[in-house]
């Protein structure tokens, strides 16, 4: 038997974080639709009590969407008082389908690293999901020492 993670409890590394996404969005079926969820964790690795969809997500990458991600990003690091840089953003892709990657996934993580991951030292890790799995795409860069 597995117990869920209290949000409270640190995450500290690709596979915590895949697990915390796992508790978080009780994967136990195909979603409606295209979602990207967003979450934030903070330098000592607990989470900011905030997750947000961003629902009917594009087959094809949208710039400008992850650009209002980078000052979304800003906004919720200033709420915490700590500059973008110290706050990890962590994505799930949610999309219907196989658990394997397609070209669209690939688009999306290419997308998101290239916008948001090369802004101003924001690190973000991309994880894609269809409804019962969660993949690491785009892993954190590094995680704290414990």
């Amino acid at each position: 038997m597995t117990t869920r993670s209290h949000p409270d409890m640190p995450v500290r590394s690709d596979a915590e974080l895949t697990e915390r996404w796992r508790a978080l969005l009780h994967l136990d079926g195909p979603p409606s639709g295209r979602s990207l969820f967003l979450a934030w964790l903070r330098p000592d690795g607990t989470m900011v009590p905030l997750l947000i969809p961003v629902e009917d997500v594009p087959l094809e990458p949208d710039r400008l969407v992850l650009a209002n991600l980078v000052e979304l990003h800003a906004t919720v690091a200033e709420s915490e008082d700590v500059e973008p840089a110290g706050l990890h953003l962590a994505m799930l892709l949610e999309r219907r389908g196989p658990a394997g990657l397609s070209p669209d996934d690939h688009a999306w993580c290419s997308a998101i690293e290239a916008i948001v991951g090369d802004h101003n030292g924001v690190d973000c890790s991309v994880h894609v999901g269809n409804g019962r799995t969660a993949v690491p795409v785009l892993p954190r860069r590094a995680w704290p020492a414990a």
